[in-house]
């Protein structure tokens, strides 16, 4: 009788351990499986927060409100509109840590001036369009924004500021037009992704190193600067061709001017001798430019043209500005619209994986303990 009894109860401990070691064996590997799943699930999170009205200076409130309780952290992409952005509402943005896309082109900018240091240094930013009334572009606005890709300015903007777009590496997609009439110093220094640029006519003078580093095989240079100050073009090492089209050779500042650039710069036959003090370093001069500057001078003012002419200008901006507008507020819905969705996808996501890991979790704990239970039992028998 002793001997049935010892042998059960060794049958049941035994069991206990089995059972215990089985599920904690299961709770691990799924663990191994779903948790890595769920970590995969947070950081492939696309949130994002959509703000259609605020008040300016306001704008952290709004941003808050939006998020709903949605840790900042995956946060990536952020639209905003229905109000004007001050330096204090741009510091709201730069709150969020892991932005990749910024929508503005709904919004103003206070003055049309976007602030000193706006968003700089942003780790993931790749993309940002510029509130609708922008003129200016302060003092590295966006400086050290090494993953941006492409910047969408309205026609507006004339200013761009000493260092605006620094170290902005990946760089290669930007709208320069006809309209820009200042381009300050180091603007565009070590955008190593940009491969052309042409510099508007409306630019009298490039500053120093606004240029330098720059990754650009070829520029063309318009033909009203008058002056190029010392290490605008300095370090740009894929540098080949410069078409310059100014008559009268602009001033450089000497070889620091193209300092380690090994470039031919092409210009009119008639003006190449003007252009003798450009054959430093590398750099070598042929007349064998052709052709007109590439790109039509900006539009005569109201003021320039007769009245009939004036009106009829007028009726033709009022058209493109509704058409504009109207192109403007279907972006913003759609980039809502799109945004709302990829949000709502990715929160279901995560909570799924986090309900089935606190599953997974509770029935190993609740097996565990029933087979430590059974394993007392045991004990007492004995």
């Amino acid at each position: 009788m002793n001997k049935k009894t010892n042998s059960s109860t060794t049958k049941k401990k035994s069991l206990g351990l089995r059972i215990f070691v089985l599920v904690l064996a299961v709770s691990l590997l799924l663990g191994i499986i779903i948790l890595p799943l769920q970590s995969f699930a947070v950081e492939s999170d696309t949130e994002a927060v959509i703000v259609t009205k605020f008040e300016t200076g306001r704008l952290s409130d709004a941003l808050l409100e939006a998020a709903d309780g949605t840790d900042y952290n995956y946060i990536k992409k952020a639209a905003v509109s229905g109000g004007t952005l001050s330096a204090e509402d741009y510091s709201a943005l730069q709150n969020i840590p892991n932005l990749e896309y910024i929508e503005l082109a709904g919004a103003e900018t206070k003055d049309g001036i976007i602030p000193e240091n706006a968003l700089p240094s942003r780790n993931q930013l790749t993309f940002i369009s510029l509130p609708k009334n922008t003129v200016e572009i302060g003092t590295k606005a966006f400086s050290g924004n090494r993953k941006l890709v492409k910047v969408s300015m309205p026609d507006s903007v004339t200013k761009i500021d000493d260092y605006a777009f620094e170290s902005c590496e990946a760089l290669s997609d930007i709208p320069v037009t006809e309209n820009i009439t200042y381009i300050g110093e180091g603007a565009f220094r070590d955008c190593k992704s940009i491969t052309e640029f042409t510099i508007p006519s409306n630019i009298t003078e490039i500053y120093g190193y606004t240029f330098s580093k720059c990754g650009f095989s070829e520029i063309i240079i318009g033909p009203n600067v008058t002056s190029i100050a010392d290490g605008a073009f300095a370090d740009c090492n894929n540098l080949k061709d410069i078409y310059a089209y100014a008559g009268n050779a602009p001033a450089i500042a000497g070889a620091g001017t193209f300092l380690n650039v090994g470039a031919t710069v092409h210009v009119y036959e008639d003006s190449l001798d003007s252009y003798d003090s450009w054959n430093v370093n590398n750099v070598k001069t042929s007349g064998d430019l052709t052709g007109d500057y590439p790109i039509a001078a900006a539009e005569p003012t109201a003021e320039e043209t007769e009245a009939p002419e004036e009106t009829a200008s007028a009726a033709e901006e009022t058209s493109e500005t509704d058409a504009s507008q109207s192109e403007e507020t279907e972006t913003a819905e759609t980039t809502a619209e799109e945004a709302a969705a990829v949000s709502a996808e990715s929160k279901g996501g995560v909570s799924i994986a986090a309900v089935i890991v606190i599953a997974v979790v509770c029935c190993g704990a609740g097996a565990g303990a029933t087979a430590l239970i059974l394993n007392k039992k045991a004990k007492k028998s004995e």
